[in-house]
Order: C-alpha cells, then structure tokens, then sequence
C-alpha cells in the first residue's frame, strides 16, 4: 500500500508526521464504529411497527417460493413473520425485515449464509441480552397454542437465521426459536391424519422424534423439526446456534426418508451439532442479565425515591418555618453545625434507613460523589420543585376562580438589588379568600413602565388572562406606581378598565401624618427631641433603672411607662412617643436631671445631652407643640385604628375618614380653638410649677430690603405666640386638611361604600328592612363592573341574598338535633318492661 494514501483514499503527502498519523488514528476510529453494533441495538425503542397478525396469513404459500427451498418459501413466510408484528419494541428487528425482502437474497450471501447468519453466536454473553428486547415477541408468541391447523406447523422456528441480511434480527429470532422449542407435529395435526409419500411412496415417521437408547429407553430428539409445508426435516438447534453445517439440516432441509435413521444418526454425532446444542442448552440455563439489571434498577430508584421524599420533608419545614437552609461549613469533616438542612436531615435519618445508609456511604466516601443529594445543587433544585409543584397548584385555582386581583412591592435587600414581589388575591371554590405570593423579580430600574412591563411579562409566565378577568391592583403611594400620568396603575387601567386601584387607606393617613409632622420647624425639634430623649435614656440600662425609680416616687399606684420610639415604619409611632413623654413629664425631668448631676460630672457629653434635652422639655414652646400635636393626634389617631381593624366595615371607614375631614376643618376655621390650646398650656405649666418653664422666645426682626417703586411695608409679627399659631398651628392643620383632600377623594372612595353593602352588618340592616337600601346602590360599582354585571339584577340578588343569609350562616353549624320528633323513642328496655 503506498504510504502517501491513506486508507480511506486521500492523499496525505503534504501532512507533517503528527498531522499524518492523527488522520490515520481518525480514519481506523470511523471505519471501527462503521463496523461494530451500538449497544442501544440490544434494549427497547418506543418505534412503532406498522405489522399486524392479519397482514402476515400463514396458509398462503407462493409455489414459486417453495420451488426455491427454506432460504426463500420458508424462512419468512411463516413465524417469522409473527416476530415482525409481536415486538412493537425493537425497531431493529422491523426495520431489517422490511429493508431486507425474503426475495432479494444473492447467490453471493447464500454461499456465506450459515456463516454470517450465526457468526454472533460464538459469544453467549451477546445472546444473553436478547431477552429483555424481545419480551413482547417471546410473550406474544407463546399466547399461540398449536392447534389442528396446518398453517401452525408450516415451519420449523429456526428458519430465521438462514436469512444472510437479518443480522440485527438474529438474536430475536433466536430467543423466539427458544422459546417453544422445534415443531414436532403429529399424525393428529394432519390434515389427513398422515403425512405425505413421496415417489418411493416413503413418508416421515413420528417414532423419529424419539431415539432409543441401550437398555431400551426413549430419549427425545428436541433438535429434529418438521415442516409440513416443505415435508421436510430440519435441525432446530443447527439453525439457531450451528457454524459450517451441512445445508440440508440447515437450509435445504433433509427429505431422503430411506436413509433418515442412518443421517440422523450422522448428523446427531457431528462436531457441528454438537457445538450447537451445547450452545443452546447454555442459552437455555443462561441467566437473564438485562432483567437482573433492571430488577436492580429499580430497586436503586425506590431507595432514591426514599431518600429524597425525606429531604423534601425536611426542605418543606425549613421553608414554612422561614428557617436559612445553608450552613457555613456543610463539609462531613466538619464537627460544628453544617447548616440546618444537613443537620435536621441527620435527625430524620434516625427514623429512615435508606437515609442513614446515603449518609454514612457520604461520610465514608474517599472520593467525591457524582450525585450528592444533599449538596447545595440538590438543595436549590428540591426547593425549585417544590415552588413549580405549588405554582401548578395555585394556577389550577387561578383558573377556577377566573377573577383575580395582584398587588405588587419593591424593597432593596441586603444583596443590593430591588426585589419585586408579585402577589396574587383571588377566591376559592370552597369560598376561602386566598393570597399567594406567585413570582420575585428583580430589576435595578423601577420606573412606571418597567414595572407594567416587568407585571406583564410575569402574567404570560404564569398564563393569567389579566387584561379580562383583573379586578383590583394594589400598590403603595409612590409616583411609580400610583402616578396618573405615566404609574403602573394608569398603564395598567389603559388595558383592563376593571382593575380598579387599591391604595390602602391606613399607608395614606401615615403618610398624611409624615407630611404633617415635618411642614413646620417646632414639629421637627419636638418629634427629634423625642427621639434623642429615646435613645438617651433607652440606651443604658442603669438610665432605665433611674427612669423606672423615678416613677415609682411620682406615682406609686400607677402602672410604669416606657419611652416609645419615634419611628418613620411605623405607623402612629409619634402619638405613642409623645404621649409617653406627657404623661410621665415629671419623672423624665427627675431622671434627666439625676443623669446630670451624678454621671454628668464624669461624662461631659451625658452631663450636656441632659442638660439640653431638660432646657427643650422645660420650655412652653415643647408645652404648646405637645398639646397641639396631642390635639390632632386625637383626631387621627381613632380613624388609624379602624383602618388597620380586621373586621373593617368600608363604610364605617369611609364615614370615618369624612367625620375627621370635618373636625379639622371645624378646627382650622373656628379661632377660639386655638384659645382653648393657650389655656390648656398654661393649665399644664400649672400643674407642674415644681418646674420653671421658659418663654417663647422674641427673635430679632430682620429688616427686608425695600425695592424702589415698591409702596407696601413689610410687617413682621413680632408676638411669639401668634408667629407660633401662624408658622406652626395654621401650617399644620392646611398641610393636613390638603393631604386628606387629595388622598381619600370621592374617586378613590366611591367605590367602597357599594362594597360596604355586603357586610354582614349592612346585611342583616337590609333584611330587617328591605326599604334601607339606598336608591343609588352599587352605581359605582356596577360603572366599573359593568361588562359582569348588570345593575337592576343585582340588586335583585342583592335584596334575596339578604333575606336568606341566615340560612348560609346556621347550615355552618351543626343542630343540636340532626332528626327531632315529638314523640320519644323507644328502647329495648322499654320493650322488655312491657
């Protein structure tokens, strides 16, 4: 061979030497898999076979086919043919018969066709793993018995392997062959109860099937097969499993009845036959290994399946306890605690064995494990599970209820990024409200229309029909979301008219109170000395101690007090703070000037804080911005808590907000008020004339430049008390009134007072008295739902609702009597006694 050739015919002259022999090494690696069988080959594919038993009759015999002998008439005519349609499974078998018709055999592959029809099997290993790819052909066959008719023994099983082209086929035939073994029929199965003479008027013996032995014992030939269609002899494990035989036994088949006893004799001695029956009795005792793989399979996914059912019950109750999964060090080398999840799975394999045994095969392991379940992967993947399977959960729901209403939030966490949250709100079948938290999304930019489109992109993922069937959104107050311009509820109502927009009305008057407590000057130095006085006291506890003494000389049948801390998250936290401060006055300036005299002396900056904070505290500008504020916070303060109350009636809310709409109004407009608040200061400055306050101060009047041309003059007020009623009493209360105008106006709560409608308070007031009902009753809410409902039929609804709610409510409960009568029943005693 030249050596600038290579094998598969390219020139390689111009390749250097490692060029050269990579090529070579590629070109011996593609011809060695050209050449060899892949070992999907040997297991099952879902490839259907388009064979049927009635496609395949058995009787129909082409005589031109019999004059060609088995190779052709026989070998596929009759049950191989069965091996096509029973094994839907191995795509193998039926994609070889059908690319190699029994017709189309060549003079060239009939010469080598004992030989490549059984050349695979010199190794029973190979023969092994046909069991499992033909199961369905062996079980499908085997439901056949033999009957009377002559098309069941028409062939002998071993005919298969006589085909040169069915290669791929010839381990399924094989274990199909075995499987019922040779066909032997008997006089009974003929059609004429004998079987056919030849010329010499000669025919097939059945005492043939049987050879006698010395000592006169009859052994059965389990390798002789008879054709009745071919009238013929054959050698059923020479077929199956025989190499360089002779073709009559094999191919032809042996017919020469004068000389049978003598041949079989012959044939049964042969090394050939011999080989072959060895080679078929070891198939027959062979164990299955494929099933035994399986079997073990199997028994590998059930012990999985074990293992990972308890980490599921250990990711669950770390997650409905909101308890962190991960540890520091999760290594098994490590001593100290691995982390929650490995340490309450350690607990829970004290109760599962399959557990225990995965854990102690980690621990001992010297290498590390191509799966580990509970490695920080598992982890992540056990909780995504869970999440997809609770998704599926609460969609099915979703698409039960069809109505739905989503609220969304962003926070900035502590890895730095602005966390989404996605909730939605829906009813159940069974009438329980429900609200899930569906999807988090993070996004460094929140404007308006990144939000709609972050919400939109969360709908198609979850598949929520929002644009038909939304029909509430729920946002905080910030210009993002609430903005009427360009914020995620006007982008959203553009689309779907029906999501109305829910802002919560106690987050409104918080911020109402945010806004007041920070328009003006005397509120800021009254809430900040607060909150300085707070953490003062509140930081020490020896401060604490004086504080909580200092109480007890004041007052001893009163209950202590705390300092309440002046906070921006929570809500009236200024009312709580500054009453507080009033009502224990006396012991905080006892305390403060304890701190200054005893601590002070050593700690220059306690002494000073201290002395500060009593200069505020004893001063009549803390005693007027105290009582004012205390006077609004008495106004505002009842409305917060019936907004945060759980049994919210919406028009009690809504009446709540309008009544303290028109105190602070009453308020700003009547002067005397603001009389009635010098009189309780100086009541207050009496009651505690242990102490001297100090006056307002007179600041100095700053000359303002007069421009030319300009006539008026300026006229400062020069009276502390009215520049504190104009700069802080009249301030407050307009920045008040303003906020409440704008956030609780007639369009954000029209709607609430048609849902008031249906509580049970306004229920059972409507059955009383059907006439109660108003005339303009869901008007609003039928404008906005007016696509769902129509107004004058739900009214109806709405009126025969009310009259049978009762029944709703009793049908909860259990009677005290399920069957009552008037008569009582009679016992067996009774009967006896009669």
């Amino acid at each position: 061979m030249d050596t600038d050739t290579c094998a598969c015919g390219k020139n390689i002259t111009n390749l250097n030497k490692q060029h050269k022999q990579l090529h070579i090494n590629t070109c011996k690696k593609r011809k060695l898999s050209s050449t060899n069988l892949k070992i999907n080959k040997y297991f099952k594919t879902n490839s259907a076979c388009s064979s049927t038993p009635s496609s395949y009759p058995v009787d129909t015999v082409d005589s031109k086919k019999e004059n060609d002998g088995i190779t052709k008439g026989v070998s596929f005519n009759d049950d191989i043919e069965n091996v096509v349609y029973c094994d839907n499974n191995v795509a193998s078998c039926s994609s070889t018969l059908n690319s190699h018709p029994v017709d189309n055999v060549d003079s060239k592959k009939e010469n080598d066709g004992i030989t490549k029809g059984v050349s695979f099997n010199d190794d029973i290993e190979n023969v092994v793993y046909c069991d499992n790819n033909v199961a369905s052909c062996s079980s499908t066959l085997s439901s056949h018995p033999v009957d009377n008719k002559k098309e069941k023994f028409s062939v002998t099983r071993g005919t298969v392997s006589l085909n040169d082209d069915i290669e791929n086929v010839a381990i399924c035939s094989s274990t199909y062959s075995l499987n019922p073994g040779p066909m032997q029929p008997s006089r009974e199965n003929l059609p004429q109860s004998k079987f056919p003479p030849n010329k010499q008027n000669r025919s097939f013996q059945t005492n043939w099937y049987w050879k006698i032995m010395p000592g006169n014992i009859h052994v059965r030939r389990n390798w002789l097969s008879y054709s009745i269609v071919n009238d013929k002899m054959y050698c059923h494990s020479c077929i199956i499993f025989g190499r360089n035989v002779k073709k009559a036994w094999v191919k032809d088949g042996f017919s020469a009845w004068h000389k049978a006893i003598e041949c079989m004799t012959l044939h049964e001695i042969s090394e050939a036959h011999v080989s072959a029956a060895l080679k078929l009795k070891l198939r027959q005792t062979a164990l299955p290994i494929i099933p035994l793989m399986r079997e073990n399979e199997l028994q590998n996914k059930m012990y999985n399946r074990e293992i990972v059912k308890a980490l599921i019950d250990v990711s669950l109750f770390l997650a409905q306890n909101c308890v962190a999964f991960r540890g520091h060090r999760e290594s098994w080398s490590n001593i100290d605690n691995q982390g929650n999840f490995l340490e309450l799975t350690k607990i829970i394999s004290k109760y599962s064995s399959p557990l225990a045994s995965y854990l102690e095969s980690l621990k001992n392991s010297v290498k590390k494990p191509e799966i580990n379940f509970t490695s920080k992967l598992r982890q992540n993947q056990i909780i995504n599970s869970i999440s997809t399977s609770i998704k599926a959960r609460i969609k099915e729901e979703l698409k039960d209820a069809k109505f739905f209403s989503v609220s969304m939030d962003s926070t900035f966490d502590l890895s730095r990024k602005e966390q989404i949250s996605f909730i939605v709100r829906y009813v159940t079948g069974y009438g329980n409200v429900s609200e899930r938290l569906l999807a988090l999304h993070d996004s460094p930019i929140t404007t308006g229309e990144q939000m709609f489109k972050i919400f939109d992109l969360i709908c198609k993922e979850l598949n929520l029909d929002w644009i038909n069937y939304l029909v509430g959104q729920s946002f905080d107050g910030a210009q993002n979301m609430r903005g009427l311009y360009n914020g995620l509820q006007t982008l959203i109502k553009e689309k779907c008219p029906t999501a109305i927009f829910v802002w919560c009305c106690a987050h409104r008057l918080n911020l109402i109170v945010s806004k007041l407590v920070s328009c003006s000057l005397n509120p800021v130095d009254l809430f900040g000395n607060l909150e300085t006085l707070y953490n003062f006291i509140c930081g020490s506890k020896k401060k604490v101690a004086y504080y909580e003494a200092m109480q007890k000389n004041c007052s001893s049948n009163k209950q202590g007090r705390r300092l309440k801390r002046v906070s921006t998250t929570r809500w009236m936290s200024h009312n709580y703070a500054l009453e507080a401060v009033l009502e224990t006055f006396e012991p905080i300036i006892d305390t403060l000037q304890h701190i200054r005299d005893t601590e002070g002396r050593d700690d220059h900056t306690v002494g000073h804080m201290a002395g500060c904070l009593m200069d505020y505290l004893l001063s009549k500008r803390f005693v007027m911005s105290a009582i004012f504020f205390q006077k609004l916070f008495n106004i505002l303060a009842p409305l917060n808590t019936l907004l945060q109350s759980k049994d919210l009636d919406l028009l009690d809310a809504v009446n709540g907000i309008d009544e303290a709409q028109k105190k602070l109004t009453q308020v700003r407009q009547n002067d005397k008020t603001y009389d009635i608040l010098i009189h309780e200061v100086n009541l207050f400055i009496k009651e505690n004339n242990q102490f001297i306050f100090s006056e307002l101060k007179i600041n100095r009047i700053r000359k303002k430049k007069k421009m030319s041309g300009e006539m008026s003059n300026d006229e400062p007020i020069t009276d502390p008390v009215n520049k504190f009623k104009c700069d802080t009493y009249f301030k407050c209360l307009d920045v008040t009134i303003t906020f409440i105008n704008n956030y609780f106006n007639a369009q954000a709560i029209g709607i609430y007072k048609d849902l008031a409608l249906f509580s049970k308070k306004r229920i059972f007031e409507i059955k009383n008295n059907p006439s109660a009902l108003p005339k303009d009753a869901f008007q609003e809410f039928c404008a906005v739902y007016g696509k769902f409902v129509q107004k004058d039929l739900l009214c109806k609804e709405y009126a025969h609702f009310c009259q049978i709610f009762h029944l709703f409510e009793t049908s909860t409960f259990l009677p005290n009597e399920l069957h009552p009568s008037n008569e009582p029943f009679e016992t067996e005693s009774d009967e006896d006694e009669d």
